[in-house]
This record gives C-alpha cells, sequence and structure tokens, in this order.
C-alpha cells in the first residue's frame, strides 16, 4: 500500500477567485488519511486566511516584493522542507515559479488550467510576457488539469499532448447556497441593498474587469425597462468590484438606470448574496467555466449565459439555463424578458440545473479525480 500523498499547492492568492475557490473546496475534501496538503501563496491576503480558517497549513511569501526573484528561493525552502510528490500550481506567476523552483526535484509536477492564458491580460505587454512565461516552461509540468473541454482544446491545440491533459470540473458544496433560513436573509439583503422586498432582481457576481463583458449586461438590462414600460420593480445587483467599476458607474449614469442598478462591491458571503436574487445573468467574453454559474444553479437561481469557452458544457440552452451571443445586448435582453415573463420555464431550467449540479459538480468526484491523478503520476 502507498504512503499518504505529500502535496503542495503554488497559486499567488492576491484575489479570491475561482480558482482560489476551487484549491479551498478541492483540500477541504481531500482525506487526513489520503492526503497531507498545504499551500504556498505569494500574498497575505483573503485567500489565505480562509485557508487558515479551514485548518490548511499556508505559507505566505508576501515579504517579497512583487518582481522579487527571492520569491523563487522562498520557494524551493518551501518544496524541500515538505518533500512532497506532487507540486500543484495555479496561475502564470506559481507555474513559472513552481517549475523553476522543481527542476532536479524527484516530485511530479501539476498544473491546473483555470482560464484561457489570451483573454487574461488587458495590457499587450503583460500577454506578452505571461505568454513567454507559461510557453517556455510549460514542458517541466507533467500533467495539466483543465476546468472544461474548451480549455482542454485550448491546451492541445496549443501543442501539449492529449494524454499529458485531464478534464475534471470544479466540484462544490451545495450546502451553503441551499439555506434553510433564505426568506430572512434574502429580506436582510435587501433591505441593505435598498431594494424593495418583492422586486425581481437580475444579478451578476464575479470581477469586474473587461473580460467579464458587463457593459453588454448593462445596456440589455437598459433595454429590458425600456420595453418593459419602465418596469419600475425591476432591479440588477452587481456583485463584485473591479478596475472597470467607475466606467461602469458612469455607464449606469448615462443610460439613465442609476436607480435600478445596485454596485453591492465585493463580498465573502456569495452563497448568502445569491438568496436576494430572481435571476443570474452572466454576460463574460470568456470563461474558461465560469464557476459563477454553477454557484447560480447551486442557489436554484434560473440562468442566462453567453456562450463562450466552456459554459456551454454545463449550460444547456433550453434545458438548464438560456445561451446567447457574447457581445450581444439585444439578444441578451430578450431572454431576459423572456425569462422573467415564464416561470414555468424558470422552474424547469432551475430543477434540471439543480439535479445536473448535484450529479456532475460535486466535491467528492472532483477530489476523487485529483487524487487517482497524483496517484499515477507521483514518482515515489
Amino acid at each position: 500500500m502507498k504512503s499518504k500523498l505529500r502535496v503542495l499547492h503554488v497559486i499567488g492568492g492576491g484575489e479570491f477567485g475561482g480558482a482560489e475557490q476551487h484549491i479551498l473546496n478541492l483540500l477541504t475534501s481531500f482525506s487526513e488519511k489520503q492526503v497531507d496538503a498545504a499551500v504556498v501563496c505569494f500574498y497575505d491576503a483573503l485567500f489565505a486566511r480562509k485557508l487558515r480558517e479551514a485548518g490548511i497549513k499556508v505559507t505566505t511569501l508576501h515579504t517579497y516584493g512583487r518582481f522579487d526573484f527571492r520569491i523563487l528561493q522562498g520557494l524551493k525552502q518551501e518544496i524541500i522542507a515538505m518533500n512532497p510528490d506532487i507540486v500543484h500550481t495555479h496561475g502564470v506567476k506559481a507555474n513559472f515559479m513552481g517549475r523553476l523552483a522543481t527542476r532536479a526535484m524527484d516530485c511530479a509536477t501539476f498544473t491546473t488550467v483555470h482560464s484561457n492564458l489570451k483573454y487574461d491580460y488587458v495590457s499587450p505587454l503583460a500577454s506578452f510576457v505571461a505568454t513567454l512565461m507559461e510557453k517556455q516552461t510549460r514542458r517541466w509540468t507533467d500533467h495539466f488539469i483543465t476546468v472544461s473541454q474548451a480549455l482542454q482544446t485550448v491546451l492541445i491545440e496549443d501543442g501539449i499532448p492529449k494524454e499529458k491533459t485531464s478534464v475534471i470540473f470544479n466540484g462544490m458544496d451545495v450546502t451553503p447556497f441551499r439555506s434553510e433560513h433564505k426568506a430572512k436573509v434574502r429580506a436582510m439583503l435587501r433591505e441593505e441593498w435598498q431594494l424593495p422586498q418583492d422586486a425581481f432582481v437580475f444579478g451578476n457576481v464575479g470581477r469586474i474587469v473587461q473580460i467579464k463583458g458587463l457593459p453588454y449586461l448593462l445596456q440589455a438590462f437598459a433595454q429590458v425597462l425600456a420595453n418593459t414600460q419602465n418596469h419600475t420593480n425591476l432591479y440588477l445587483a452587481i456583485i463584485g468590484d473591479g478596475v472597470e467599476r467607475p466606467a461602469l458607474e458612469d455607464q449606469v449614469r448615462q443610460l439613465g438606470i442609476a436607480e435600478q442598478v445596485r454596485f453591492v462591491g465585493f463580498r465573502t458571503d456569495v452563497p448568502r448574496c445569491l438568496q436576494a436574487l430572481d435571476m443570474y445573468v452572466h454576460a463574460a467574453l470568456y470563461e474558461g467555466l465560469g464557476y459563477t454559474i454553477v454557484e447560480g444553479m447551486a442557489a436554484s437561481l434560473p440562468v442566462i449565459a453567453t456562450d463562450v469557452g466552456g459554459v456551454s458544457e454545463f449550460v444547456i440552452s433550453e434545458e438548464t439555463g438560456l445561451l446567447v451571443p457574447a457581445a450581444a445586448a439585444d439578444q441578451l435582453a430578450e431572454a431576459m424578458i423572456r425569462l422573467w415573463q415564464d416561470k414555468s420555464l424558470q422552474r424547469r431550467l432551475v430543477d434540471t440545473a439543480t439535479e445536473m449540479i448535484d450529479r456532475e459538480f460535486t466535491i467528492g468526484q472532483m477530489a476523487e479525480q485529483t487524487i487517482d491523478l497524483y496517484q499515477q503520476k507521483r514518482k515515489s
């Protein structure tokens, strides 16, 4: 019988997004009898605090500057101290540092690909540097895990052999999204956000950055209001924060819909926040998977999403949600009006999506598939 697996995950950890939630879900689902897991973060931020709260061993290398190559030495020291069977990296900087740090070490290296590098950077220079860092070191990764088939296809088209890739959907604990106290939570949040208790609230969760396509969502919502005789009981809640927020706030004022839009800001209680919504609308220009869509489904919300990346692998149009083209505000508005008006369709989509989430997106499945890969690739 093989000994307990020692696994070290490496990630920047400066934000708390889909990749960070993925690691938190994965590591908290590992059996302590099977896996001894730890994390190295380059930042001592919210993610590191959440790991500590969950009882997961975490080391932060935040005392070094952002471009300080002493991070590499610090990471090497952590790897030597733990002597892991697996070093598992997430994100360009962590991939780069992790691959360099494990050169000539007797451990297997994994990378999980959460997004398409092509869409991750607005600056052409940053995109060029990140692409160079990633592609020049990929040969030192033993195995790649992607969170969707679409991302697996991207890797294969970039020259990664298919046998070095596996698809594992992000698993999640649905319990926080199905609160027994939904009515109470809903009422409290609507009061906090200054929303009428009987309002119909469209919502979106995520970073407010260009790739999320939020200007198209605002345009679509303005059309919804215009085409429903400025229905005063329709609202839109934007949950999250980011560099594009000031531009979106200007757009809201220019569209004349400021009274009907709420910028909630960054929240650590997303499962609770979803209880305040009536529909989840995702307008991204690209998604590796679209984890917040999965969360919306887990919260029993009817979903509309753009048909990009890996989204159509679980948002099956007319079955588990409605799909519209990206950057198409007119079609998004039509879908929002249609689904708002059709209560029967809402119920059918929610029922089918709930069954699918409970079947395809369990933490147990994700953990089991990941451990199986670790066991196959471990070197000792």
